[in-house]
């Protein structure tokens, strides 16, 4: 895809080919005009000016070609192309392919609902649920250093705890004060 506006590069190539075109008619008729009064050494000169305009119509002609690349690649990704697996399974039969969907999907098993978040915190933190917030606050004073990893704690039970705190903080709509 391309990572521009590819009909703003076309414009940019067409001015730049343009510009380049002009400049160089410019410097051709000078040259003609140097020639017809007498002036070789001047007309000469001028003949090597000429790599200015080249250097536009190759930047021109460049942009040009970037561009007209980008609109095909656009034109490309819009055509509908048949989608393939990347990994194609066996091959189907015509029975299975035309058979109903309803006969070939399995019945549909009841998902377990999530546990509440909430209640999940109060269990890791070891209290109750509609604890008040100085409760909570000191059960995890009370545990974090048995907890702690550098107190020898399970550092992914740490981690669960420390997120079941935030949870219960954030629920209570407290912030921790760390000065205290």
């Amino acid at each position: 895809m391309p990572r521009h506006r590819p009909l703003h590069t076309l414009f940019k190539g067409g001015v730049s080919c343009a510009v380049g075109g002009l400049v160089a008619v410019m410097i051709d008729q000078g040259v003609r005009v140097h020639l017809r009064h007498g002036n070789h050494q001047i007309a000469a000169d001028s003949l090597h000016m000429l790599w200015a305009p080249a250097v536009f119509l190759l930047v021109g002609a460049l942009l040009l070609g970037q561009g007209l690349i980008d609109v095909l690649a656009l034109l490309v990704a819009a055509l509908p192309w048949p989608r393939r697996s990347a990994h194609p399974g066996p091959p189907v039969r015509r029975a299975q392919r035309y058979a109903p969907a309803a006969a070939a999907r399995p019945p549909l098993r009841a998902v377990p609902a999530a546990p509440d978040p909430y209640l999940q915190a109060c269990r890791h933190l070891g209290v109750e649920p509609g604890s008040s917030w100085p409760q909570i606050r000191a059960a995890w004073r009370r545990n974090v250093t048995r907890w702690h990893p550098d107190a020898g704690g399970d550092p992914e039970l740490w981690h669960q705890r420390l997120a079941a705190y935030r949870l219960l903080e954030a629920s209570q709509g407290l912030r921790l004060d760390l000065a205290a």
